[in-house]
């Protein structure tokens, strides 16, 4: 069976078109801006200060975001909630869903572990302690809770 020169030329064109289409398929994935890691709010200061940097980027959608994973109001409460930080009406910080989070963490690095520890003890963190020791030293829950204990009931 013998191919005429515009049955090869049509098979040609479908080829061409297939490898075309794949890679620009191909070059869409590559050059797709990745998304930088969610930075960590460990306190409600951070949460503050990222909703106001990311309202000052209009992304007032993802404000809305951040304002949700870390608190458990619902999509209209977080929704006014920027909107009235936006406006400028009222501090994220003295909301009662951030009563729950300590105002500010020591951060890691600033002074030394037991100092650090001692301190968010003081200002009633005690959870948050644990956690910072756990985060800095590799400790499980049962050894950073008594690492704790040892520096406040001395």
């Amino acid at each position: 069976m013998e191919m005429g020169l515009t049955g090869m030329v049509l098979i040609f064109g479908v080829v061409v078109a297939v490898v075309a289409v794949s890679l620009v398929a191909l070059a869409g994935r590559r050059s797709g801006e990745q998304k930088p890691p969610a930075p960590t709010l460990r306190s409600a200061v951070d949460v503050e200060e990222e909703v106001l940097r990311l309202l000052r980027q209009e992304k007032t959608i993802h404000a809305i975001k951040v304002v949700r994973q870390h608190t458990r109001l619902g999509l209209k409460e977080a929704k006014d909630l920027v909107e009235a930080v936006a406006a400028g009406h009222r501090r994220l910080t003295d909301h009662p869903a951030f009563a729950g989070m300590p105002p500010s963490l020591p951060r890691r690095g600033t002074g030394d572990l037991a100092g650090r520890v001692r301190n968010l003890v003081a200002e009633g963190h005690r959870e948050q302690a644990v956690y910072l020791v756990r985060g800095e030293t590799g400790m499980g829950q049962d050894e950073a809770e008594l690492f704790v204990d040892s520096l406040t009931t001395a």
